[in-house]
């Protein structure tokens, strides 16, 4: 764990109401938090209404799942995750490999092939020629070698922050990075998803972040955040937020990480009956007050 800890109690809610009755609900949840280098989780659990008995794994990429059915007939599914945990700023990344030599491993076979998984396009994050477009508009590596990936990565999150407009309501969970691209503006998810796709369309490897963003201003209820990690050769992933494009901090609640968002997605699942008639999602984070902080 790194310094400048956040203790903070998080509640992730998300609430389904339907068109009528619906039964044999099976479900899905990527909502609860997971110990890591800089997050402790002391407690968290995934309570649903109606009542389900929730069993939970990890999957491939780390993240705990949270799995419940709901048999009977309902008109609305809640489910909440809920706890306590620490969040702390990243460990600062040990750059050991000159930029020329980092920006050398960037296309070797060996280096591809180890992190093919995040380098292929995606369901989410799959270019074409107005990523393309879009891409050759803000900052190229070539013309930054000298500096290193890290340094590329952050003018690019900042070149997107400014060419991209955060709009809410302005795109759709599975809309193309291709028309955000186009439209130029979208949400956090859709600025991750583009980020992620001009990294990987120039060799860089990246993958998809989905949390909390701690906001003490705030004081109303937000919504779950989604930023993105690079891989810099000879140093580890780093993260950065093209949505807001300033250092990570402990302020940035991990949760669950992916190719893209499809890998993440904080409730899923099936039922048979009426159709959703509507869906919210909020989030609440406070600082934790009561028990000390674990020696």
């Amino acid at each position: 764990m790194t310094g400048n800890a956040l203790r903070l109690h998080a509640r992730h809610r998300t609430e389904i109401t339907y068109a009528g009755q619906v039964r044999e609900s099976i479900n899905e949840a990527r909502m609860l938090p997971v110990d890591g280098p800089r997050t402790t989780v002391e407690h968290f659990a995934l309570e649903v209404m109606p009542d389900a008995e929730v069993f939970t794994h990890t999957d491939v990429y780390g993240n705990l799942v949270g799995w419940f059915q709901v048999a009977g007939a309902h008109q609305r599914l809640t489910v909440e995750s809920v706890g306590v945990l620490i969040s702390c700023d990243p460990v600062p990344l040990v750059e050991s490999l000159s930029p020329a030599a980092q920006w050398g491993l960037i296309g070797d076979p060996v280096f591809t092939d180890t992190n093919a998984e995040y380098l292929g396009r995606t369901r989410h994050a799959a270019w074409g020629p107005r990523v393309a477009a879009l891409a050759e508009t803000l900052p190229r590596p070539l013309a930054i070698r000298s500096r290193g990936v890290r340094a590329w990565v952050d003018e690019l999150a900042t070149a997107i922050h400014g060419a991209v407009a955060y709009v809410p309501g302005s795109t759709l969970v599975d809309t193309p990075v291709e028309v955000v691209a186009a439209d130029r503006r979208g949400v956090c998810q859709d600025l991750a998803h583009l980020m992620i796709a001009i990294c990987r369309r120039d060799g860089v490897p990246a993958r998809y972040v989905s949390g909390w963003l701690h906001d003490p201003a705030r004081g109303v209820p937000g919504e779950s955040h989604a930023w993105v990690e690079v891989l810099v050769p000879g140093a580890g992933w780093y993260e950065v937020d093209p949505t807001h494009p300033e250092p990570i901090t402990g302020r940035w609640v991990r949760v669950a990480t992916g190719r893209d968002y499809a890998d993440v997605t904080p409730l899923r699942g099936t039922y048979q009956g009426a159709p959703t008639e509507k869906m919210s999602v909020t989030v609440w984070t406070e600082p934790a007050v009561g028990e000390p902080l674990p020696a």
